[in-house]
């Protein structure tokens, strides 16, 4: 049976969670080239030079919202289809534009969070003297959020010139 998904549990959260979550997101207008998506969490990403702080404040390492809108794609899919009485050609014909959906939302999750972690990473390593593997260990094993962490690397932690610099920018001060 291929929508084994609907059965075997792949919907995480309750439906009401999900919607609760989805709610703080901006909602998109239909495109004809992005037709799965339907919510944007609305952050323009700082550059790379800006202060970490300040990116961290803006969301651009925040969660990604596609996996919220993948669970209520597996949601709408469930609400479509009857497993018990439905055939399989039946339920191909009934679910092929949610199964896309899903499956297009999970790439593009998969896809944005590795990239945001990565660019989390780096920016940590460019910030502060700190290994990767260090990093990855510290913020597995933090108790707080990432700000608290960010709070708690600048004091503890030695901050490498590149990031003294980042904060120099642009044409300097005249002099009378």
């Amino acid at each position: 049976m291929p929508f084994r998904f609907v059965r075997e549990d792949a919907i995480k959260l309750p439906r009401e969670v999900v919607e609760k979550h989805l709610a703080g997101y901006k909602p998109l207008n239909y495109n004809k080239f992005m037709w799965w998506r339907s919510h944007t969490d609305g952050v323009t990403p700082l550059g790379r030079r800006a202060q970490l702080k300040d990116r961290i404040i803006n969301g651009d390492f925040g969660p990604s919202t596609y996996f919220w809108q993948a669970q209520l794609a597996l949601y709408n899919a469930k609400d479509k289809v009857n497993l018990n009485t439905d055939d399989y050609q039946k339920q191909m014909e009934i679910l092929a534009v949610d199964l896309a959906r899903f499956k297009r939302l999970m790439e593009d999750y998969e896809k944005e969070e590795f990239g945001r972690l990565d660019e989390l990473y780096n920016a940590f390593i460019s910030t502060f003297k700190i290994t990767r593997d260090e990093l990855e260990n510290e913020l597995a094993n933090w108790p707080g959020d990432l700000l608290s962490y960010y709070e708690y690397c600048t004091e503890f932690k030695y901050t490498t010139p590149a990031a003294n610099r980042k904060s120099k920018r642009g044409r300097p001060k005249k002099v009378k």
